[in-house]
């Protein structure tokens, strides 16, 4: 498998990245192209996309903050879903990352969310007990409230802080 970083929305994989990034998640949790130009300009934003011969695996959206590495959208090509290939990259991504590693998901409320906890779990994620609102991506719609997940041990009241922080004036950009 080769790990290929995007850079621009130029980049020759990215239309390849867009296609399963639109299907893997809601409206209201996808990036507009103006703002995935806006993450690209940040030192600290990476978009590393995973291909084998037979095509385009998945991607792993990402920022590196010095307490930790927050994976903003993680996701793999619907063909290949339940093949192993998820686990395989969170595997390693989480070895190489070397720091805590932060991403967020759905509350539990259907078997879906459930599974989705389970998986991660597996791989030494745990479950932060701060009350998290995600803000929005796109003006017509509301915040939502994700659960926060980290590996190595429950972020500190601090962390947590410079976390949210973080997001809402690197992530998000609302300064």
């Amino acid at each position: 498998m080769d790990t290929i970083r995007l850079r621009s929305i130029d980049s020759s994989l990215y239309n390849e990245f867009e296609a399963i990034y639109k299907i893997s998640f809601p409206v209201f949790e996808q990036r507009t192209s103006e703002q995935q130009i806006m993450a690209f300009s940040s030192p600290l934003y990476h978009l590393d996309c995973f291909t084998e011969e037979d095509g385009f695996i998945g991607f792993i959206a990402w920022w590196n903050f010095d307490y930790g590495v927050y994976i903003e959208h993680f996701a793999i090509h619907p063909r290949l879903r339940g093949k192993g290939y998820e686990g395989n990259i969170l595997q390693q991504f989480i070895v190489n990352s070397r720091k805590p590693v932060i991403l967020e998901i759905d509350p539990v409320v259907d078997e879906i969310s459930a599974a989705r906890l389970r998986f991660y779990k597996t791989y030494g994620f745990v479950e932060n007990p701060y009350k998290h609102i995600h803000p929005a991506y796109r003006n017509e719609y509301a915040p939502h409230s994700l659960v926060v997940l980290s590996t190595q041990a429950i972020l500190s009241p601090e962390q947590y802080q410079q976390f949210n922080k973080d997001l809402q004036e690197q992530v998000m950009n609302m300064e």
